[in-house]
């Protein structure tokens, strides 16, 4: 039974979760104000309710109660545990929480027990019947070593994690368990290699068309006497096939088969396009975008007199799509000798092949492409005697043109046309979001630049905010980010640091410096241009094709761990690949769909599943080839993915604490990278000009190696540790050639120190230990950070 208190008006921060709760938990209170002699408003969890004692309200100022009930006006009936008139905060608690622990059915407990039932009291954990015997049984169980069940158990507190069975485990495998690499090669390494996984529609709609461009037996219609009829006719039924989900593969078919029965290779090349288009809108909007697409096909063949520009249309795309610049080139001039082409449109062809095979001759391949695509629209741009429902918009035709001439060519081989067109389609998109983006920025700035002239401590400071916010939503969730150089990325982090040292000098009353900044971030965002680069094309475009074959999940598993593990390491210091790589292990995964819920909007399925986590759910839930020794596996890899997530859970209540286990790849192997990471709170994010980060991770090379970075108000401390002879010599001048990077997304580093890892004996007995299995009888030992209200801690 679920009680919701009457919550009043909360001093601070309080929890942004509600309170609920349940009757026969205990929780730890304090009195804020005594009502009456049974009725009083207490404080649990950081939120004030209206409570009603059995009995008298405590003498104590904070007091373990029993939730009891609720009356019929809302006010929470509570029980208290334990004697004594002390007002102080003091402890009568360890008698209280004996006493909390035996009216929760368990007698003669155990010092560790009795420790870590304080702890959670005193973070606010409830405690219930069924709670206690999860703790009591983890804490005599043989799951690691004493000390790291104290430290889970402990962790759990401090991160307010009730302490069910399910969330102990997963906590555990999150501290202490086999890293995540380890485990998934242990469960891939003798996959089988027969089992097939299914997609999410348009996926499979894809697979079909790619399958149909291939050779199809013609069969024989019944209206081949009219082929622009029966083209008519076919396109109308792939339309209703697309509406009411019945027959699309047959109907897709039909089409493309009487499209080769035309004899017209630019009618052929029209209907091909035009279904590329239809799945990569199915997939990008869904079914309605598709239909439309359709209905613009119907248009298009309803009139007999836009067969000229039919042509050109579908030569545009048969150019674009063509990786041969030669062919490309003889595609338009037998175009030029096109009969149904009026004389003026066959001479500029001719014209612009022309042009296009010099450039060619001369070595200026990506120059004559170019003559191409302008000849082309050009003539479709003159001709006005038909509408032109197929003419893209202008960033499509920059974005088509950037996938043909900087990376078709290089991987055409490997690559199919709907992929192509797929990719194509999102970066066209990615285009127009940025330049919607970068209109709002420029607009909001210069309202921002004559407020601070007007009226600088009344509206600019919040406004100032918001856009900082508005950029950092941009770096962090916006498509166009997943496409653009590395350059333009910190260019943007770079704006967001500029912005805040505004605020700061806003705040300050330094109107004229701030304005002066402002000023100055409104003209580098104006001169900012969108540069995809040709690697992070070509990454997106691998993944998809990827994601297209047919494989099973075990597969699916050993692959997306592989990419994830690579793109860590092969990101040029990017955040928002840091980001796509926690993406790609699942961490974010219930948070997206929660959102995209919230928002009324559709997540596609095959979204959902393109990431670690949503696979280890699919083999831990199905029947795998090699039987429940796989499930169980799987089982303990998502337990350890659930347990970073519950770790990573913010709390407005403390300060952000998170702590992460990523998979990278060095020299060829898999490693663990142990991240923490400490900082204040600072709206939706940690704030990251005074944080403290530390990394740790074991190398065959170098041993243990940990990095820690401690930001005060921007300046960088780092310090280095490693036991190795020599290492400092060799890192520190690798540090520095990477501290330009740091500067130019707004930190000033200061110091690099390095110091040894191994700590002496005296602070070996204090330090939280952890043992790590290394493969053989020998097991090292380890110092691992450990969470503390404060934060982390570890010995430097």
């Amino acid at each position: 039974m679920e009680i919701s208190g009457q919550q009043l008006s909360l001093n601070g921060k309080g929890n942004d979760r509600s309170l609920n709760m349940r009757e026969g938990e205990v929780y730890r209170a304090k009195i804020e104000k005594r009502v009456s002699d049974r009725e009083a408003v207490v404080s649990v969890r950081g939120q004030e309710v209206k409570a009603k004692f059995e009995g008298k309200v405590p003498d104590r100022e904070r007091v373990n109660v029993e939730v009891r009930g609720r009356s019929e006006d809302g006010i929470v009936q509570m029980r208290s545990i334990g004697g004594g008139n002390s007002r102080s905060g003091g402890s009568a608690g360890g008698q209280t929480v004996e006493q909390a622990l035996r009216n929760l059915g368990h007698r003669d407990t155990s010092p560790e027990l009795r420790r870590t039932a304080q702890r959670m009291l005193d973070r606010g954990v409830p405690l219930t019947r069924e709670t206690v015997q999860n703790m009591n049984q983890y804490i005599q169980s043989n799951q690691g070593t004493s000390a790291q069940r104290e430290q889970t158990l402990n962790t759990m507190a401090n991160k307010r994690i009730e302490p069910t069975a399910n969330q102990i485990r997963a906590v555990h495998e999150a501290l202490h368990g086999q890293s995540l690499s380890r485990q998934i090669s242990h469960m891939t390494g003798d996959a089988p290699r027969s089992a097939v996984s299914h997609h999410g529609e348009a996926a499979d709609n894809g697979r079909l068309f790619n399958q149909s461009l291939q050779s199809q037996p013609v069969r024989e219609s019944s209206s081949q006497t009219n082929p622009h009829s029966a083209l008519l006719n076919d396109i109308q039924n792939v339309r209703a096939a697309l509406s009411n989900g019945q027959g699309l593969r047959q109907a897709i078919e039909q089409l493309q088969q009487t499209a080769q029965r035309s004899e017209n290779t630019s009618v052929n090349q029209a209907v091909n396009s035009a279904l590329r288009e239809m799945i990569s809108a199915q997939a990008l909007s869904g079914r309605k975008a598709a239909v439309s697409r359709m209905d613009q096909l119907i248009r298009q063949f309803s009139d007999s007199s836009s067969a000229g520009n039919t042509s050109l249309s579908a030569l545009k795309t048969a150019v674009a799509d063509e990786p041969d610049i030669t062919r490309a080139i003889e595609a338009v001039q037998r175009a030029a000798t096109d009969s149904n082409q009026s004389e003026s449109v066959r001479q500029q062809l001719n014209e612009g092949a022309r042009s296009a095979e010099k450039s060619n001759d001369q070595g200026r391949e990506l120059q004559a492409r170019q003559v191409l695509t302008a000849t082309i629209q050009q003539v479709m741009t003159a001709s006005t005697a038909v509408p032109q429902p197929l003419q893209m918009e202008e960033s499509r035709v920059e974005a088509r043109q950037y996938m043909q001439n900087e990376f078709v060519p290089a991987s055409a081989k490997s690559s199919k046309s709907l992929l192509i067109t797929e990719v194509t389609e999102r970066l066209a998109q990615a285009t127009d979001e940025f330049k919607t983006f970068q209109r709002d920025a420029v607009k909001q700035l210069n309202r921002i630049d004559t407020m601070i002239r007007n009226q600088p401590q009344s509206t600019a400071q919040p406004s100032l905010e918001s856009v900082i916010k508005q950029i950092d939503r941009q770096i962090m969730r916006s498509d166009w980010m997943m496409f653009t150089d590395m350059k333009t990325e910190r260019k943007l982090l770079g704006v967001s640091s500029q912005l805040a040292d505004a605020k700061k000098m806003l705040k300050q009353g330094n109107v004229n410096e701030a304005r002066q900044i402002v000023r100055q971030v409104q003209q580098t965002m104006e001169q900012m241009n969108f540069r995809p680069a040709q690697q992070r094309v070509q990454h997106i475009v691998s993944q998809e094709q990827q994601w297209q074959e047919t494989k099973p999940p075990v597969h699916r598993l050993s692959q997306q761990m592989e990419q994830n593990s690579r793109s860590f390491m092969q990101n040029e210091g990017s955040g928002r690949q840091i980001f796509e790589g926690m993406r790609g292990i699942g961490l974010t995964r219930e948070a997206e769909i929660s959102q995209a819920l919230v928002q009324g909007r559709e997540m596609p399925n095959e979204a959902q599943q393109r990431n670690i986590k949503s696979i280890l759910m699919q083999l831990a839930n199905g029947e795998d080839e090699r039987g429940r020794s796989s499930q169980q596996q799987a089982q303990q890899s998502l337990q350890q993915v659930n347990g970073q997530q519950l770790l990573n859970r913010n709390d407005s209540q403390q300060n952000n604490m998170h702590m992460f286990h990523i998979p990278v790849t060095v020299k060829g192997e898999e490693e663990n990278l142990q991240v923490y990471v400490n900082g204040r709170e600072d709206g939706e994010t940690v704030d990251w000009e005074n944080c403290h980060l530390y990394f740790h991770i074991e190398t065959k090379n170098l041993g243990s190696l940990g990095i820690s970075l401690q930001a005060v108000d921007r300046s960088l401390n780092v310090t280095l540790k490693n036991d190795t002879a020599g290492f400092a010599e060799h890192a520190e001048p690798l540090t520095e050639k990477y501290m330009s990077q740091l500067e130019e997304i707004g930190f000033e580093p200061k110091n690099i120190r390095v110091q040894p890892m191994t700590i002496n004996e005296e602070e070996q007995q204090t330090a939280k230990l952890t043992e790590e299995p290394d493969g053989d009888d020998n097991s090292r030992l380890q110092p691992i950070p450990h969470m503390t209200d404060e934060g982390f801690d570890f010995k430097i």
